[in-house]
């Protein structure tokens, strides 16, 4: 079950969305709340820039329009100020979300932010890292220029099962059994401008966040949930055993297909010869800024 402490807003408003990156597939879980609003499609994440090279996977991401960083700063400000310029313009409301602590929580991650507390002198963390301030910060001046109004801050939470092995865990099957998202709403307008201002800010925020979860793990909730009112309920068993059935009859139709049909093994290497080679020369990437001028450009006569 997903148990959510309030709805998303409206589908109309454009906006960030920030959360603490517990494991590897949170961006995965927090489909379940944007789907509920109908975000989903208009949902844009920023990623590492190796994941846009994943065959199939990446390539999708590419499609769905997504940020990917490269990790250094002076080819990233560029890129994001130009990824951020199309978001506030575009005709449709996106919803930017982003991860501030760069990366998922794990013993290596966790031993990196300890070390830059002390050596920053701040606040040691136990349930967070401590964020990554630099992009953050230049998303919210560009954002603002775009006047968007509003930024979401998601906590989510694990109090069961937690998913430590990233995407081999979905075929595993070890997944959390309850996934609870702690939602605020703050308006842009309320964000420092300056970046000492946002800087802080956002600070402040991951400390609050901090103490936040160390509460639910001793609660097991969040104290603004009604735990008898999920946001999701838990799936129906009825829904279970058809899902596996069509699942696994598709994949053993493609694989048959595959072994029988040199047309289908043709088909297929042209498709991912023709896809990676869009994807290493960016012109997946871009695809949904090239639609937008293609729509918006006046129409040949």
């Amino acid at each position: 079950a997903v148990v959510s402490t309030q709805s998303t807003g409206k589908r109309s408003e454009a906006c960030i969305i920030i959360a603490n990156h517990r494991t590897r597939l949170d961006w995965m879980f927090l489909w379940s709340v944007t789907g509920r609003a109908r975000w989903s499609a208009l949902m844009k994440i920023i990623l590492r820039g190796d994941l846009k090279h994943v065959p199939g996977f990446g390539w999708a991401m590419q499609f769905a329009g997504f940020f990917f960083l490269c990790r250094k700063w002076t080819k990233d400000q560029q890129y994001l100020t130009d990824k951020i310029r199309f978001f506030t313009t575009a005709t449709e409301p996106h919803k930017l979300l982003i991860f501030p602590e760069g990366t998922d929580y794990d013993p290596k991650t966790k031993a990196r932010s300890d070390a830059y507390a002390k050596k920053e002198g701040l606040q040691q963390l136990e349930y967070v890292l401590h964020p990554r301030t630099t992009g953050f910060i230049h998303c919210i001046q560009e954002l603002r220029k775009g006047n968007v109004p509003a930024l979401y801050d998601m906590t989510l939470g694990y109090p069961k099962t937690l998913p430590h092995r990233g995407e081999l865990d979905i075929f595993t099957g070890t997944m959390p059994e309850e996934i609870h998202v702690n939602i605020k709403r703050h308006n842009m307008s309320d964000i420092p401008e300056d970046k000492d201002g946002i800087d802080a800010w956002l600070r402040n925020l991951w400390y609050e966040k901090e103490k936040r979860l160390e509460n639910f793990y001793k609660d097991g909730a969040f104290p603004e949930e009604d735990l008898n009112k999920p946001y999701f309920p838990p799936s129906s068993e009825n829904f279970k055993i058809p899902i596996f059935l069509i699942w696994n009859i598709g994949l053993i139709l493609v694989f048959y297909l595959v072994v029988v049909s040199q047309v289908t093994r043709s088909f297929l290497i042209f498709a991912n010869v023709v896809l990676l080679i869009l994807s290493c020369t960016g012109y997946i990437e871009d695809i949904d800024r090239r639609l937008e001028k293609t729509e918006d450009s006046p129409t040949n006569s």
